[in-house]
C-alpha cells in the first residue's frame, strides 16, 4: 500500500512516498547505494523479499511500485514472485521507454498486480498489470496523486485524492512544503483514510522523498510515520549530465 506524489522543478523533480503495510512485515532496511550493470541507484531493502518498493538511478529516472487491489484473485497453487525484485531488475534502465520494453517481455502472470510509476526529468508513465492485462497510460504527472490501498474502498483513494486538490486549490500551487503536509496528514481523523495511515493491523511505516536535482540524485528516507517527522537518513549518487545521457542512449 502506498501513496505517491510528486512536482516538477525547472532542472529535475520531487517525489514522496508513503509506504503503508501490515504490523506483521518484517522492518525495511534504510536506502543503499548499489549497482546493476554498471548503473548505480539508490534503494531501501524490502524485510520479507529483499526487493524494493521505489528506486532511483543515475539516469534521475525513479520507479515506484504500488500493489493493486480489486476484483482479482489469487491462484492459491501459484508460487508468485515479489513485485519488489521486478522493481530492483529494472533500475539499471536509463529511460521510460526501455522500462516499458523490459515490462512488455517479462511473463507478468508470475506477479501478482501492480502500478509501476515510472518518472524522468522529461516526463512520466504509469504500467500497470492487473492480473489480466498490461496497461501503459502517459502523461501520469495528470494522475497525482496515486494511491492504492489493500482495503477493497474506493473511498480511500477518492478521500486522498480529494484531499489533495483541495489543498493544492487554497495553496494555489504545488511546492514541496504543501508534499510534505499531504503526505503527514490525518485528514479526516488518523485512519484507514488517511494519507498517514493508522489501522489496528496496518499503519504508514516511512516515507521516502526522491529529489532529482541538476547534479545529483538525492534520497531521504524516514523510518517511521510521517507524523512522527523522524530524523531522516539520507544519501546522494551524481546524476549523469546530459552528453552521457546522450551517449548511452547512441
Amino acid at each position: 500500500m502506498c501513496t505517491v506524489s510528486w512536482l516538477r522543478r525547472a532542472d529535475g523533480y520531487l517525489l514522496l512516498c508513503n509506504r503503508d503495510e501490515r504490523n506483521t512485515r518484517r522492518p525495511a532496511a534504510g536506502p543503499r547505494i548499489d549497482a546493476l550493470n554498471g548503473i548505480s541507484f539508490i534503494a531501501p531493502v524490502d524485510g520479507d523479499h529483499g526487493g524494493s518498493w521505489i528506486g532511483a538511478n543515475e539516469f534521475g529516472l525513479t520507479l515506484c511500485l504500488l500493489n493493486r487491489y480489486g476484483d482479482w484473485i489469487p491462484q492459491p497453487d501459484q508460487d508468485y514472485t515479489s513485485r519488489g525484485l521486478l522493481l530492483i531488475d529494472l533500475l539499471d534502465c536509463s529511460n521510460r521507454e526501455e522500462v516499458q520494453r523490459r515490462i512488455s517481455r517479462q511473463r507478468l502472470e508470475r506477479f501478482q498486480p501492480f502500478t509501476l510509476a515510472v518518472l524522468t526529468v522529461e516526463a512520466s508513465t504509469t504500467l500497470d498489470w492487473t492480473g489480466r492485462e498490461h496497461i501503459i497510460q502517459t502523461e501520469a504527472d495528470l494522475q497525482v496523486p496515486l494511491v492504492s490501498s489493500s482495503l477493497k474502498e474506493p473511498k480511500i483513494a477518492r478521500t486522498r485524492k480529494e484531499l489533495f486538490s483541495q489543498m493544492v486549490s487554497e495553496a494555489g500551487q504545488v511546492d514541496a512544503q504543501l508534499l510534505g503536509e499531504f503526505h503527514r496528514s490525518h485528514f479526516p481523523e488518523p485512519g484507514p483514510l488517511s494519507v498517514c495511515m493508522h489501522r489496528a493491523d496496518a499503519m504508514t511505516v516511512s516515507l521516502c522523498a526522491v529529489h532529482v536535482k541538476r547534479d545529483t540524485i538525492e534520497f531521504t528516507y524516514y523510518p517511521d510515520s510521517p507524523c512522527l517527522q523522524a530524523m531522516g537518513e539520507k544519501v546522494g549518487i551524481e546524476r549523469k549530465k546530459s552528453d552521457e545521457l546522450q551517449f548511452v542512449a547512441d
